[in-house]
């Protein structure tokens, strides 16, 4: 079995103006796959605006894989999605906030493992 070590990654970004905000994680090291067991995010304020969303994402690949979307998130709120994505190297795992307030505080958390990435990942 290969050496699993835990992960607590925390995420915390000011936004300048209002409209489309994306909020993203560090990416995945070149020799490493994460998988993350819990992600939770908050807002401190809520969406304004037409489009109000909020959309989890893997990034990598030229591509965004969308995984949960949250309509009209609320303000202070704590939204969870625990169906443990994991993410090969270069990845990241991103918060796509739309209709975002200016100077919204956008806190994320990520918790898993990661491990070593020995194979060729095809894609």
């Amino acid at each position: 079995m290969a050496l699993k070590r835990a992960l607590r990654i925390p995420v915390k970004v000011t936004t300048g103006s209002a409209g489309l905000v994306a909020v993203k994680a560090p990416p995945v090291e070149s020799d490493q796959v994460h998988c993350y067991q819990q992600v939770a995010w908050e807002i401190s304020k809520a969406t304004s605006g037409g489009n109000t969303r909020a959309r989890l994402y893997i990034e990598g690949r030229g591509w965004k894989h969308y995984l949960a979307e949250q309509d009209a998130p609320a303000a202070d709120t704590l939204y969870t999605y625990t169906k443990q994505p994991f993410l090969t190297p270069r990845e990241r795992l991103c918060l796509e906030i739309d209709q975002a307030q200016a100077t919204t505080v956008v806190k994320m958390w990520l918790t898993g493992y990661n491990g070593e990435s020995k194979e060729e990942i095809v894609t």
